[in-house]
């Protein structure tokens, strides 16, 4: 007999398919509702009893809509948020790192109003050390076949996540847990599936590591340490896996409800034994997107349009960026309006921030908080982090460390573009005045770094703004840790934007600060 698993992972919130930059265009090759309409299809050409369908986490943060249904304080937006979720018909579900960005009274909510059991093996009660979300594991039956579902998420989430999101939890090894529970379950199935929010640190055929293996992806360790696994369900890094290595059928659909993954085992029906595996990536532009889910987010998204709509402030002149890999490379106006912003709410001597979206356009004359959210989708909050010199000029030196040079041009180097592409991890930093030689080696490359006319001292004590997410550890970086943050504000973007546009008159700076060569 065939089981088949169908996975969607990190969607987003991209309920409908749309990015919300052209408010009539319904036509994007992406969204929940293509997702659910490809599932819906295949649970139909296979027969719903020979199929399982699973998603690993990043839901409920990341689309517009997303963002304006946690405006909606008393969770009648979110309701229908999940009901649309609710809609696709999944067996079991993990949590991704972005489901904690809201807090967890918005998190709880989702969970308890979640018909798909949510399976948390990794984020535990600090005080009771059992899973403080959802069930170990879970056990289901098609056509007389076992099949053991695990679930976990990355531990690095308190790396990112202010503590108030975290509060009362306490996030341990994916690796550790999915081999615990392996022994345990394995004896009792005769598959053993695990949902992942998280990805390879190495490449999962050559185990040539392809980041530092610091445990925020621990895929390719729990690959070929713990040969329990038949079928190995990722998400976290937004890549497009199919593949069957080391006995284990691996997927990972993209981004944004781009594909399903499905992977077909033939099973011996008399063995119950796995006689062959085959994975493949589905794409769900093909799908009209389904109706029901369509029908069921309409308010949702008509109230999402007319909040992005919305008017929050007027410049005096417009702060644009040409496209991302330019503003990146050359700085533009808008990178440095976000930097004087992030100085304004600090008091920082010194600010970094990375272009976070490839579609930036940045900000007209007039701002509404769709340009907002299109220039900075994120749910990220601004820090402060005291550095002397010599650690600054560390970060600044490793940001360099992403580029290459190919005769006069500078480019970023393949391990940032690919697999996945890793560009919001590269900072720019603003008023410093900065050069850099990128024929030379990395980590020797700033050939001037000075502020306010004057050099960057080593041992003198600077503060720096920068999000939460890198001062927290996020992309690698040298010298950020807890212990370095003097604060973090209760607010995010959309709030300070919002603030800090109409605090006054506003001048945009539009002069370049550095220069890569």
């Amino acid at each position: 007999m065939k089981l088949v698993f169908l996975h969607s992972s990190d969607t987003h919130g991209f309920l409908l398919p749309t990015d919300y930059q052209d408010k009539d265009n319904y036509n994007a090759p992406f969204s929940l509702s293509r997702v659910s309409a490809a599932i819906k299809a295949e649970k139909e050409k296979y027969g719903a009893d020979n199929v399982v369908v699973t998603d690993s986490g990043d839901c409920l943060q990341g689309s517009p809509l997303a963002s304006y249904a946690h405006t909606v304080k008393d969770f009648s937006a979110l309701k229908k948020f999940t009901d649309a979720y609710n809609e696709v018909g999944y067996d079991a579900r993990c949590l991704g790192n972005h489901d904690f960005n809201f807090g967890l009274d918005y998190l709880t909510y989702y969970i308890d109003n979640n018909r798909a059991d949510i399976i948390n093996d990794n984020v535990l009660d600090e005080e009771t050390n059992v899973p403080a979300f959802g069930r170990e594991y879970k056990i289901l039956e098609k056509n007389g076949i076992k099949i053991g579902l695990l679930g976990v998420t990355t531990q690095y989430i308190p790396h990112w996540e202010p503590k108030e999101n975290v509060e009362g939890l306490k996030f341990v090894s994916a690796y550790e847990k999915v081999k615990h529970y392996a022994e345990i379950l394995r004896p009792q199935v005769d598959v053993l599936a695990v949902m992942y929010h998280g990805g390879f640190e190495s490449d999962p055929e050559s185990g040539e590591a392809t980041e530092p293996h610091r445990g925020e992806n621990e895929g390719y360790k729990i690959l070929t340490e713990i040969p329990e696994v038949d079928v190995f369900l990722t998400g976290h890094q937004h890549r497009r896996l199919n593949l069957v290595t080391k006995n284990t059928a691996i997927v990972q659909p993209g981004y944004r409800g781009e594909a399903i993954a499905e992977v077909i085992l033939d099973i011996d029906d008399q063995t119950k034994k796995i006689n062959s595996m085959t994975t493949k990536l589905i794409d769900t532009k093909d799908y009209d997107p389904d109706q029901k889910i369509v029908d069921t987010v309409k308010e949702l998204d008509q109230n999402t349009q007319k909040w992005l709509d919305h008017p929050i402030a007027n410049l005096n002149e417009p702060a644009p960026i040409e496209n991302a890999m330019k503003g990146r490379l050359e700085g533009a106006p808008f990178v440095n309006l976000l930097q004087q912003m992030q100085i304004w709410f600090t008091k920082a001597d010194v600010s970094a921030t990375a272009v976070m979206s490839e579609t930036a356009k940045g900000f007209d004359k007039e701002v509404t908080m769709r340009d907002v959210l299109l220039n900075y989708p994120y749910a990220n909050q601004l820090c402060r982090v005291k550095l002397t010199g010599k650690q600054l000029r560390h970060i600044i030196e490793h940001s360099a460390g992403f580029l290459k040079k190919n005769g006069d041009q500078i480019t970023f180097l393949d391990r940032w573009i690919k697999p996945k592409p890793l560009l919001y991890h590269f900072d720019v930093f603003y008023p410093v005045e900065y050069e850099a030689d990128i024929s030379k080696p990395a980590g020797q490359r700033l050939t001037k770094l000075k502020l306010h006319g004057q050099d960057i001292e080593d041992d003198k004590i600077y503060h720096l703004a920068v999000n939460n997410y890198r001062a927290m550890g996020g992309g690698f970086y040298p010298e950020y840790s807890m212990d370095k943050i003097e604060f973090t504000l209760d607010k995010d973007y959309v709030q300070m934007f919002s603030e800090y546009l109409t605090h006054g008159p506003i001048k945009v700076d539009t002069k370049k600060n550095y220069k890569f060569y």
